[in-house]
């Protein structure tokens, strides 16, 4: 009689978002994580065919926990300025928590076409809401940025967020703090 085992996808999830964290996406095979899991390789196999597959899904449904979370914070009533600070902290902290997942929002062409879209889809749902923080300040004329450069801000706060992790680990206050200096250099005065 086969083993029941519960919670099934949920071990296999939590098992992959935490080795493709810790140890980024080549260096995470599917023995470790059925492992981990504690499942047989096959019956991993049998929820995703590749590792590919496996970490496309994982890296998706972690970010749109993600964006649930940057969700209810831009939808409490506070002032805009308070937003963006709390935004740059919850990705700082998705970003850092993910390290080998969060790596892969500034890599390019790191898998196929299809796959490379679900994926750039994080980046350009987390640019709109960026986006959107900054169009609060434009409607109260507390912001120097021209409308046409608020994506570019986005893509770069990302990518900017990354690298300070992965270069300064130790320093999340400080890192934080410059960014949001960075970030209030755009505000009229």
């Amino acid at each position: 009689m086969p083993k029941i085992i519960r919670n099934i996808e949920e071990n296999i999830f939590n098992a992959a978002f935490e080795l493709f964290g810790e140890h980024g996406y080549k260096e995470t095979d599917m023995k470790k994580i059925a492992k981990r899991a504690g499942i047989a390789v096959g019956t991993l196999y049998n929820y995703y065919s590749n590792k590919r597959e496996l970490f496309v899904s994982v890296f998706v449904k972690s970010w749109n926990n993600t964006f649930l979370r940057i969700d209810n914070m831009i939808n409490q009533k506070i002032n805009a300025q308070e937003k963006i600070k709390s935004f740059i902290e919850i990705l700082y902290d998705e970003i850092s928590e993910r390290k080998g997942l969060g790596e892969e929002l500034s890599k390019e062409n790191a898998f196929n076409r299809e796959d490379g879209e679900k994926m750039s889809f994080v980046k350009e749902e987390l640019s709109n809401r960026i986006q959107g923080l900054l169009n609060e300040f434009r409607n109260d004329g507390e912001l120097k940025l021209e409308s046409d450069m608020d994506e570019r801000l986005g893509f770069s706060l990302i990518v900017l967020i990354a690298n300070m992790i992965r270069s300064y680990s130790e320093e999340k206050d400080k890192n934080l703090k410059f960014i949001n200096q960075l970030i209030e250099s755009i505000y009229k005065k």
